[in-house]
Protein backbone atom coordinates (compact mmCIF):
# COMPACT_ATOMS: atom_id res chain seq x y z
CA UNK A 1 0.00 0.00 0.00
CA UNK A 2 1.44 3.49 -0.93
CA UNK A 3 1.24 6.20 1.65
CA UNK A 4 0.33 9.83 0.61
CA UNK A 5 3.28 11.89 1.80
CA UNK A 6 1.00 14.74 2.72
CA UNK A 7 -0.73 12.65 5.61
CA UNK A 8 2.61 10.85 6.72
CA UNK A 9 4.11 14.77 6.95
CA UNK A 10 0.99 17.13 7.03
CA UNK A 11 3.71 20.12 7.57
CA UNK A 12 6.03 18.97 4.23
CA UNK A 13 3.92 21.33 1.66
CA UNK A 14 3.81 24.44 4.15
CA UNK A 15 7.68 23.88 4.82
CA UNK A 16 8.78 23.48 0.90
CA UNK A 17 6.78 26.56 0.61
CA UNK A 18 8.77 28.47 3.22
CA UNK A 19 12.20 27.20 1.58
CA UNK A 20 11.36 27.89 -2.02
CA UNK A 21 10.17 31.41 -1.04
CA UNK A 22 5.80 31.29 -1.22
CA UNK A 23 5.32 32.41 1.90
CA UNK A 24 1.43 33.35 1.24
CA UNK A 25 1.03 29.97 -0.23
CA UNK A 26 2.91 28.52 3.28
CA UNK A 27 0.19 30.41 5.39
CA UNK A 28 -2.36 29.06 2.98
CA UNK A 29 -1.43 25.14 3.98
CA UNK A 30 -0.50 26.37 7.84
CA UNK A 31 -3.86 27.53 7.91
CA UNK A 32 -5.74 25.01 6.26
CA UNK A 33 -3.77 22.15 8.99
CA UNK A 34 -3.86 24.44 11.72
CA UNK A 35 -7.18 23.18 13.63
CA UNK A 36 -4.73 19.71 14.10
CA UNK A 37 -1.50 21.06 14.01
CA UNK A 38 -1.71 24.41 15.08
CA UNK A 39 -0.03 24.21 18.47
CA UNK A 40 3.19 22.11 17.40
CA UNK A 41 6.33 24.30 17.47
CA UNK A 42 6.98 23.54 14.09
CA UNK A 43 3.58 24.75 12.42
CA UNK A 44 4.51 27.98 14.77
CA UNK A 45 7.82 28.04 13.84
CA UNK A 46 7.05 27.62 10.11
CA UNK A 47 3.74 30.60 10.62
CA UNK A 48 6.30 33.18 11.87
CA UNK A 49 8.73 32.36 9.41
CA UNK A 50 6.08 33.29 6.83
CA UNK A 51 4.21 36.07 8.07
CA UNK A 52 7.74 38.05 8.92
CA UNK A 53 8.61 37.72 5.22
CA UNK A 54 5.17 39.00 4.43
CA UNK A 55 5.64 41.96 7.15
CA UNK A 56 3.16 41.05 9.54
CA UNK A 57 5.96 41.39 12.62
CA UNK A 58 3.87 41.56 14.77
CA UNK A 59 2.19 38.11 14.46
CA UNK A 60 5.81 36.69 13.51
CA UNK A 61 7.18 37.72 17.04
CA UNK A 62 4.56 36.47 19.04
CA UNK A 63 4.29 32.80 17.10
CA UNK A 64 8.02 32.40 17.34
CA UNK A 65 8.37 33.58 20.83
CA UNK A 66 5.48 30.46 21.65
CA UNK A 67 7.70 27.92 19.45
CA UNK A 68 10.73 29.00 21.27
CA UNK A 69 9.38 28.47 24.73
CA UNK A 70 8.00 24.73 23.19
CA UNK A 71 11.07 23.84 21.97
CA UNK A 72 12.79 24.39 24.96
CA UNK A 73 10.51 22.88 27.38
CA UNK A 74 10.87 19.70 24.98
CA UNK A 75 15.12 19.67 25.45
CA UNK A 76 15.17 21.17 22.12
CA UNK A 77 17.96 22.89 21.22
CA UNK A 78 17.72 22.87 17.75
CA UNK A 79 14.68 24.22 17.58
CA UNK A 80 14.85 26.51 20.32
CA UNK A 81 17.75 28.33 18.54
CA UNK A 82 15.54 28.94 15.23
CA UNK A 83 12.58 30.04 17.16
CA UNK A 84 15.14 32.45 19.07
CA UNK A 85 16.57 33.67 15.92
CA UNK A 86 13.08 34.38 14.39
CA UNK A 87 11.66 36.10 17.54
CA UNK A 88 14.42 37.60 17.96
CA UNK A 89 13.60 39.14 13.96
CA UNK A 90 10.40 40.35 15.02
CA UNK A 91 11.93 42.43 17.96
CA UNK A 92 13.96 43.75 15.52
CA UNK A 93 11.61 44.87 13.43
CA UNK A 94 9.50 46.79 15.45
CA UNK A 95 12.50 48.97 16.69
CA UNK A 96 12.90 46.69 20.14
CA UNK A 97 16.72 46.57 19.59
CA UNK A 98 17.79 45.67 22.86
CA UNK A 99 15.59 42.40 23.15
CA UNK A 100 16.27 41.96 19.65
CA UNK A 101 20.18 42.07 20.34
CA UNK A 102 20.03 39.38 23.53
CA UNK A 103 17.68 37.17 21.11
CA UNK A 104 20.55 37.28 18.37
CA UNK A 105 23.09 36.19 21.18
CA UNK A 106 21.27 33.42 23.20
CA UNK A 107 20.49 32.12 19.77
CA UNK A 108 24.14 32.51 18.62
CA UNK A 109 25.33 30.95 21.71
CA UNK A 110 22.93 28.34 20.70
CA UNK A 111 24.48 27.97 17.53
CA UNK A 112 27.97 27.51 18.79
CA UNK A 113 26.85 24.62 21.35
CA UNK A 114 25.54 22.74 18.34
CA UNK A 115 28.34 23.93 16.07
CA UNK A 116 25.58 25.16 13.59
CA UNK A 117 27.91 27.82 11.57
CA UNK A 118 25.22 28.54 9.05
CA UNK A 119 23.18 30.00 12.01
CA UNK A 120 26.08 31.53 13.32
CA UNK A 121 26.64 33.50 10.12
CA UNK A 122 23.13 34.31 10.30
CA UNK A 123 23.34 35.73 14.33
CA UNK A 124 26.33 37.44 13.49
CA UNK A 125 24.75 39.31 10.74
CA UNK A 126 21.33 40.06 12.33
CA UNK A 127 23.85 41.57 15.51
CA UNK A 128 25.47 43.81 12.42
CA UNK A 129 22.08 44.79 11.28
CA UNK A 130 21.54 45.95 15.04
CA UNK A 131 24.57 47.89 15.62
CA UNK A 132 24.16 49.73 11.69
CA UNK A 133 20.44 50.47 13.35
CA UNK A 134 22.53 52.29 16.58
CA UNK A 135 24.45 54.24 14.35
CA UNK A 136 27.82 52.05 14.68
CA UNK A 137 29.15 51.13 11.57
CA UNK A 138 32.21 50.18 11.85
CA UNK A 139 31.19 47.66 14.30
CA UNK A 140 28.55 46.66 11.89
CA UNK A 141 30.88 46.26 9.11
CA UNK A 142 33.23 44.00 10.99
CA UNK A 143 30.05 41.68 12.07
CA UNK A 144 28.84 41.46 8.27
CA UNK A 145 32.54 40.91 7.32
CA UNK A 146 32.69 37.70 9.58
CA UNK A 147 29.41 36.92 8.49
CA UNK A 148 29.93 36.73 5.06
CA UNK A 149 33.25 34.82 5.69
CA UNK A 150 30.39 32.30 8.27
CA UNK A 151 27.90 31.74 4.89
CA UNK A 152 30.61 31.21 2.46
CA UNK A 153 32.03 28.33 4.44
CA UNK A 154 28.65 26.81 4.69
CA UNK A 155 27.90 27.58 1.31
CA UNK A 156 24.62 29.76 2.03
CA UNK A 157 23.93 31.82 -1.11
CA UNK A 158 21.21 33.35 -0.07
CA UNK A 159 23.45 34.35 2.95
CA UNK A 160 26.31 35.61 0.92
CA UNK A 161 23.37 37.54 -0.70
CA UNK A 162 22.27 39.19 2.65
CA UNK A 163 25.92 39.84 4.11
CA UNK A 164 26.95 41.71 1.22
CA UNK A 165 23.73 43.53 0.47
CA UNK A 166 23.81 44.70 4.28
CA UNK A 167 27.41 45.63 3.97
CA UNK A 168 26.27 48.11 0.91
CA UNK A 169 24.13 49.83 2.84
CA UNK A 170 26.28 50.44 5.44
CA UNK A 171 29.26 51.61 3.06
CA UNK A 172 26.40 53.94 1.18
CA UNK A 173 25.96 55.47 4.77
CA UNK A 174 29.11 56.02 5.41
CA UNK A 175 29.95 57.94 1.90
CA UNK A 176 31.92 55.52 0.08
CA UNK A 177 29.82 54.77 -2.93
CA UNK A 178 32.65 52.70 -4.64
CA UNK A 179 32.28 50.06 -1.82
CA UNK A 180 28.74 49.80 -1.36
CA UNK A 181 28.53 49.40 -5.16
CA UNK A 182 31.15 46.65 -5.14
CA UNK A 183 29.70 45.41 -2.18
CA UNK A 184 25.95 45.17 -4.12
CA UNK A 185 27.24 43.39 -7.01
CA UNK A 186 28.43 40.83 -4.63
CA UNK A 187 25.20 40.11 -3.26
CA UNK A 188 23.19 40.73 -6.66
CA UNK A 189 25.39 37.96 -7.97
CA UNK A 190 24.93 35.46 -4.99
CA UNK A 191 20.92 36.14 -5.43
CA UNK A 192 21.12 35.77 -9.08
CA UNK A 193 23.22 32.41 -8.89
CA UNK A 194 20.22 31.36 -5.77
CA UNK A 195 17.42 32.35 -8.36
CA UNK A 196 15.90 34.50 -5.63
CA UNK A 197 13.54 37.19 -6.95
CA UNK A 198 12.94 38.81 -3.73
CA UNK A 199 16.61 39.18 -2.89
CA UNK A 200 17.57 40.33 -6.25
CA UNK A 201 14.69 43.00 -5.63
CA UNK A 202 16.26 44.01 -2.49
CA UNK A 203 19.74 44.32 -4.09
CA UNK A 204 18.37 46.33 -7.08
CA UNK A 205 16.81 48.78 -4.75
CA UNK A 206 20.40 49.24 -2.80
CA UNK A 207 21.57 49.53 -6.27
CA UNK A 208 19.69 52.15 -7.58
CA UNK A 209 20.06 54.24 -4.71
CA UNK A 210 24.09 54.12 -4.78
CA UNK A 211 23.72 54.96 -8.46
CA UNK A 212 21.13 58.16 -7.52
CA UNK A 213 23.78 59.54 -4.75
CA UNK A 214 26.43 58.96 -7.18
CA UNK A 215 24.83 61.06 -9.65
CA UNK A 216 23.54 58.67 -12.27
CA UNK A 217 19.91 59.37 -11.79
CA UNK A 218 18.57 57.16 -15.04
CA UNK A 219 20.63 54.25 -14.01
CA UNK A 220 18.84 54.53 -10.46
CA UNK A 221 15.68 54.93 -11.79
CA UNK A 222 15.68 51.64 -13.77
CA UNK A 223 16.73 49.54 -10.99
CA UNK A 224 14.81 51.12 -8.74
CA UNK A 225 11.50 51.11 -10.55
CA UNK A 226 12.48 47.40 -11.33
CA UNK A 227 12.97 46.39 -8.00
CA UNK A 228 9.55 47.55 -7.00
CA UNK A 229 7.74 46.01 -9.68
CA UNK A 230 9.82 43.21 -8.28
CA UNK A 231 8.68 43.39 -5.08
CA UNK A 232 5.10 43.69 -5.77
CA UNK A 233 5.10 40.76 -8.20
CA UNK A 234 6.52 38.40 -4.64
CA UNK A 235 4.78 40.11 -1.90
CA UNK A 236 7.51 42.04 -0.62
CA UNK A 237 6.38 45.21 1.68
CA UNK A 238 9.66 45.89 2.48
CA UNK A 239 11.86 46.16 -0.64
CA UNK A 240 8.23 47.87 -1.65
CA UNK A 241 8.45 50.32 0.93
CA UNK A 242 12.92 50.67 0.04
CA UNK A 243 12.24 51.20 -3.86
CA UNK A 244 9.61 53.42 -3.24
CA UNK A 245 11.61 55.97 -1.03
CA UNK A 246 14.75 55.24 -3.57
CA UNK A 247 12.38 56.82 -6.17
CA UNK A 248 11.77 59.26 -4.19
CA UNK A 249 14.94 60.41 -3.90
CA UNK A 250 15.67 60.45 -6.98
CA UNK A 251 12.50 62.21 -8.37
CA UNK A 252 13.90 65.00 -5.25
CA UNK A 253 17.54 64.87 -7.17
CA UNK A 254 15.41 65.19 -10.79
CA UNK A 255 13.62 68.39 -9.67
CA UNK A 256 9.96 66.64 -9.76
CA UNK A 257 9.48 67.35 -6.12
CA UNK A 258 5.75 66.82 -6.26
CA UNK A 259 6.50 63.64 -7.19
CA UNK A 260 8.91 63.16 -4.60
CA UNK A 261 6.36 64.01 -2.03
CA UNK A 262 3.71 61.22 -3.34
CA UNK A 263 6.64 58.57 -3.44
CA UNK A 264 7.06 59.72 0.04
CA UNK A 265 4.02 59.27 1.21
CA UNK A 266 3.57 55.61 -0.49
CA UNK A 267 6.50 54.90 1.40
CA UNK A 268 5.51 56.10 4.81
CA UNK A 269 2.39 54.36 4.33
CA UNK A 270 3.80 50.98 3.84
CA UNK A 271 6.40 51.31 6.61
CA UNK A 272 3.76 52.08 8.81
CA UNK A 273 1.06 49.33 7.74
CA UNK A 274 3.64 46.93 8.43
CA UNK A 275 4.99 48.66 11.77
CA UNK A 276 8.41 48.47 10.94
CA UNK A 277 9.64 51.27 12.96
CA UNK A 278 13.15 51.47 11.36
CA UNK A 279 11.33 51.57 7.54
CA UNK A 280 9.14 54.50 9.34
CA UNK A 281 11.75 56.76 11.00
CA UNK A 282 13.64 56.74 7.14
CA UNK A 283 10.67 57.29 4.91
CA UNK A 284 9.60 59.92 7.64
CA UNK A 285 12.69 60.92 7.46
CA UNK A 286 13.10 60.80 3.53
CA UNK A 287 9.58 62.39 2.86
CA UNK A 288 10.63 65.53 5.28
CA UNK A 289 13.80 66.39 3.09
CA UNK A 290 11.23 65.66 0.01
CA UNK A 291 8.83 68.66 1.60
CA UNK A 292 11.24 70.89 2.42
CA UNK A 293 12.65 71.29 -1.06
CA UNK A 294 8.33 71.27 -2.25
CA UNK A 295 8.19 74.16 0.22
CA UNK A 296 6.39 72.79 2.65
CA UNK A 297 8.62 73.99 5.46
CA UNK A 298 5.99 73.32 8.54
CA UNK A 299 4.93 69.68 7.44
CA UNK A 300 8.90 69.36 6.74
CA UNK A 301 9.59 69.69 10.28
CA UNK A 302 6.79 67.43 11.19
CA UNK A 303 8.17 64.53 9.57
CA UNK A 304 10.90 64.79 10.96
CA UNK A 305 10.46 65.46 14.46
CA UNK A 306 8.32 62.20 14.07
CA UNK A 307 11.69 60.50 12.82
CA UNK A 308 13.68 61.61 15.75
CA UNK A 309 10.83 60.10 18.11
CA UNK A 310 11.18 56.51 16.11
CA UNK A 311 14.98 56.83 16.06
CA UNK A 312 15.01 57.39 19.92
CA UNK A 313 12.49 54.98 20.84
CA UNK A 314 14.70 52.16 19.36
CA UNK A 315 17.82 53.79 21.00
CA UNK A 316 19.45 55.42 17.95
CA UNK A 317 20.32 58.56 19.47
CA UNK A 318 23.25 59.76 17.32
CA UNK A 319 20.37 59.08 14.17
CA UNK A 320 17.79 61.51 16.46
CA UNK A 321 20.56 63.61 17.15
CA UNK A 322 21.52 64.50 13.29
CA UNK A 323 17.89 64.97 12.60
CA UNK A 324 17.88 67.36 15.51
CA UNK A 325 20.49 69.17 13.73
CA UNK A 326 18.63 69.33 10.39
CA UNK A 327 15.69 71.01 11.90
CA UNK A 328 17.90 73.43 13.63
CA UNK A 329 19.62 74.25 10.50
CA UNK A 330 16.18 74.32 8.79
CA UNK A 331 15.10 76.87 11.20
CA UNK A 332 18.09 79.03 11.14
CA UNK A 333 17.44 78.84 7.22
CA UNK A 334 14.12 80.74 7.48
Amino acid sequence: MKINPRLEDPLREARLAVHRGRFREAVDQLTSVGDRFGSSPEWLLLMSMARWRLGDFAASYRLADYARIEYRSRGDTDGEMRAQNVAAAGAFARGQLREARAGFERAGYLARQLSDTLMMARCTNNIGNVDFYLGNNADALVLYANASNLFEYSRSLRGIAEAWHNTGIAWREEGDLHAARKATDRAMDAAERLGDVRLVAQTLAGRGETAALSGDTRLGNAEATRALDLARENDDKLTECHALRVLGLIARADGLYREAVQLGRAALEIAIAVQNQWMTAKAREELGESLVTAGQPGEARAELSAAIEAYADMGAQSRADRLRQRIGELAASG
